[in-house]
């Protein structure tokens, strides 16, 4: 008896982690990115194969796992620095490649325009700053951003802080570029702690998503699985 009434207090006390992820569907990311990305009156006619090609991205990524994460690199259990909420992020040991890089012209543009904007396909895809994101991927930590401190380093090796880089939520949000993990330097674009993309609440993960145009690089550095199912990919979606 006092058995089984363990195993349901463990069970219970799994739920409340339990609940805080899930598996987001393409037919809701349909939903929820068509309402927030805006085309030109003249690229309207292509906004099936657009949002198929983004959305398809999004799952080779993550599958659509809110909480995910995936980390490249060394990271041991944080000790005095944490993130910016209480509840910390579920990390796995899996590593991804990072997204491979276009040859495209790369550059940066305001966030949001207008549907009656004249902006091309190629205007589109060059809105999201890659160069600057890669420039964040590559800081090795909060201390060691300047030749000071790397100086520093070199002194004391007690202070290296070994190079790493995480991977967050459905989106694969990195905490180099668009929120603070705590386990690095982070530019923290979307002013965001990174433990907010790993929620079952994927409200400010789309907000993060769309803002900062990173829609736009999974569309740019597309893969020829997700080029070829453009047509098909989103038809069971009512």
């Amino acid at each position: 008896m006092k058995v089984y009434l363990l195993l349901g207090l463990f069970v219970v006390a799994l739920l409340p982690s339990l609940s805080e992820s899930r598996i987001v569907s393409k037919c809701e990311l349909k939903d929820k990115l068509g309402e927030e990305i805006n085309l030109p009156k003249k690229l309207k006619s292509h906004n099936d194969e657009i949002l198929s090609i983004i959305i398809c991205e999004i799952l080779r990524r993550s599958n659509g796992n809110t909480s995910l994460v995936n980390v490249d690199g060394i990271r041991h259990p944080l000790a005095t620095a944490q993130p910016t909420t209480e509840r910390s992020e579920p990390e796995t040991n899996k590593t991804m490649a990072a997204p491979s890089v276009s040859s495209r012209k790369k550059q940066r543009a305001p966030s949001r325009k207008s549907p009656d904007s004249q902006e091309s396909l190629n205007d589109m895809e060059n809105r999201f700053d890659e160069e600057q994101m890669q420039q964040d991927d590559e800081r090795m930590s909060k201390e060691g951003s300047s030749d000071e401190d790397r100086s520093s380093y070199q002194q004391d090796p007690n202070k290296i802080t070994l190079w790493s880089l995480g991977y967050y939520g459905v989106f694969q949000l990195r905490d180099s570029h668009f929120c603070d993990s705590g386990y690095r330097w982070s530019r923290n674009l979307c002013q965001k702690s990174c433990s907010d993309f790993t929620d079952d609440d994927i409200t400010d993960d789309i907000e993060c998503f769309i803002d900062s145009n990173y829609h736009w690089f999974l569309f740019r550095t597309l893969s020829h699985e997700c080029f070829n199912d453009r047509k098909t990919f989103l038809h069971d979606c009512s």
